[in-house]
């Protein structure tokens, strides 16, 4: 029996170890893997429509071929959290060691907003608990004052908290709208 266990707990291992070095393998694109989905790649776009007097955000994944050839793009509002971080791998450790935030501006009818993009680090430590999981947070602010206090688009690594998939922001009424689905139906 004790041996049993133990292979579980090798094959834990096992599967952490495979899981750090496929994030670390893709420097242009970091992916997250793991059984039930394959591999995964976090888009987040952002698009200002002043002709229909809306922004947009949106939290997605791509998955396997589409992920891998994916290019994101500041011109296009296109955007991984794993580009909003600086990674520094040692023998000992990899670890995030700088983020960044993306600031866009968006006049809409009622006035202008400013929308802050940036990394949710569930653990600065790679190769910790979520230590390869990493979201994004999102920030809006009309005429300087914060409507939408920064807010992740996931809050927690695991578990089956809510994952919020679309953000719209109503130029003529200043209303911001959350869409939110069960993180099962997400990965």
């Amino acid at each position: 029996m004790l041996r049993w266990q133990n292979a579980g707990q090798h094959m834990k291992i096992l599967n952490r170890h495979i899981y750090i070095i496929l994030l670390l393998a893709s420097a242009s694109h970091p992916v997250v893997a793991n059984a039930a989905t394959g591999t995964i790649y976090p888009l987040i776009t952002y698009k200002c429509d002043p002709s229909a007097d809306i922004i947009t955000l949106t939290n997605s994944l791509l998955k396997g071929d589409e992920g891998a050839s994916y290019e994101y793009s500041d011109e296009d509002g296109t955007f991984s959290p794993w580009n909003m971080v600086e990674i520094s791998q040692t023998s000992e450790r990899t670890r995030i060691i700088k983020t960044r935030k993306i600031t866009r501006t968006c006049k809409l009818s009622s006035g202008e907003y400013t929308i802050t993009l940036e990394p949710q680090v569930f653990s600065r430590n790679l190769k910790g608990t979520c230590g390869a999981a990493i979201s994004s947070a999102f920030t809006i602010t009309y005429d300087g004052i914060d409507i939408k206090e920064r807010t992740p688009f996931e809050d927690f690594c695991r578990g089956n908290s809510p994952i919020i998939t679309r953000v719209t922001v109503f130029g003529k009424t200043g209303e911001v709208k959350v869409k939110r689905i069960a993180r099962y139906k997400f990965y």
